[in-house]
């Protein structure tokens, strides 16, 4: 009984590490989403210039998933794909308000992105 009781809890220990593992994927602040966003776009060849910028404004809902999102960028094609990846895009941690706007700037420089608030 007390080598099933010790598996159970090997089993149990396992299972929530699992669990917590597929949770770090998510995005907990607008730096990370910044990341995401500089990931997306190298993803698809979309890189940004130097000079160039674009601006993600965007509201949570009560689940923490982004409910509206609206692009402001020079390319009519990175504003469709942001769009559509980050329409529904789950958001973890306390930091995030519930029908707050945030706003998001992304701007090229040399060969890579940075983020500004």
């Amino acid at each position: 009984m007390r080598r099933f009781k010790l598996l159970l809890l090997t089993l149990a220990i396992t299972v929530s590490t699992v669990i917590y593992a597929e949770k770090s994927g998510r995005i907990y602040d607008l730096n990370s989403l910044s990341a995401e966003i500089e990931q997306l776009l190298r993803d698809t060849d979309h890189t940004l210039r130097e000079g160039k910028s674009i601006t993600v404004f965007f509201s949570i809902s009560e689940e923490n998933s982004i409910q509206y999102v609206s692009v402001s960028s020079e390319d009519p094609e990175v504003v469709e794909l942001l769009q559509k990846k980050l329409q529904d895009q789950i958001l973890d941690g306390e930091k995030w308000r519930e029908g707050m706007i945030y706003e998001l700037s992304v701007h090229g420089r040399s060969s890579f992105a940075c983020a500004t608030r």
